[in-house]
């Protein structure tokens, strides 16, 4: 299973974008995390969406600094997608879907002004 995290990560003094494809043990943990968070709740034993991403911010979530006053490095997961399912807070992702759009449109005009 394909395994990418989203995240906002503070770095030099604002929040960015941080993007992680898992790698298999990671993915795997993931997955076994989301699973074991489903025993003795659920009847069928199935990981609900929550779980994944609940799983996915204990593995990636980094808090050194406090919340008005964020250290360097701090992230915070809002989204994971596991093979073809986006599993996240919604107004992140669309914050971030838009900013993908906006650097798009801001390379195409780059182009056309040097062609």
């Amino acid at each position: 299973m394909k395994v990418v995290v989203f995240a906002e990560q503070f770095t030099n003094g604002s929040w960015h974008v941080w993007e992680h494809t898992c790698s298999s043990k990671e993915a795997q943990a993931v997955v076994d995390s989301a699973l074991e968070r489903t025993k003795g709740r659920t009847l069928n034993g199935q990981p609900t969406h929550k779980d994944f991403l609940d799983s996915a911010r204990q593995m990636f979530d980094v808090t050194r600094g406090r919340p008005g006053s964020p250290s360097d490095a701090d992230t915070q997961v809002y989204c994971v997608c596991a093979d073809q399912v986006v599993i996240g807070v919604y107004e992140k992702i669309r914050q971030y879907a838009h900013e993908i759009t906006e650097a798009h449109e801001f390379v195409e005009v780059a182009l056309q002004r040097t062609a």
